[in-house]
């Protein structure tokens, strides 16, 4: 599986490095870990993004826009 780096943010009131994993075993499938931990996944459907990883809300559609602009793929 190939790593991406998103970049260094603050989140939360904490800076972090968000890295997204793209899940081979699904299509618009993403694994995201921040400050080397899994935080949860993201989905795209229907052109929208979602998550149900309560972390990921508030910055969920702001990980998927770079995922959208920046073509990351498995």
């Amino acid at each position: 599986m190939e790593k991406y780096t998103l970049y260094k943010t603050e989140i939360e009131g904490r800076y972090r490095e968000i890295e997204i994993y793209p899940k081979s075993s699904s299509v618009n499938e993403y694994l995201i870990h921040w400050d080397g931990f899994e935080v949860g996944t993201i989905q795209k459907r229907d052109e929208k993004w979602f998550t149900n990883s309560v972390d990921l809300l508030p910055v969920v559609n702001e990980i998927g826009e770079f995922i959208d602009a920046h073509g990351v793929s498995t």
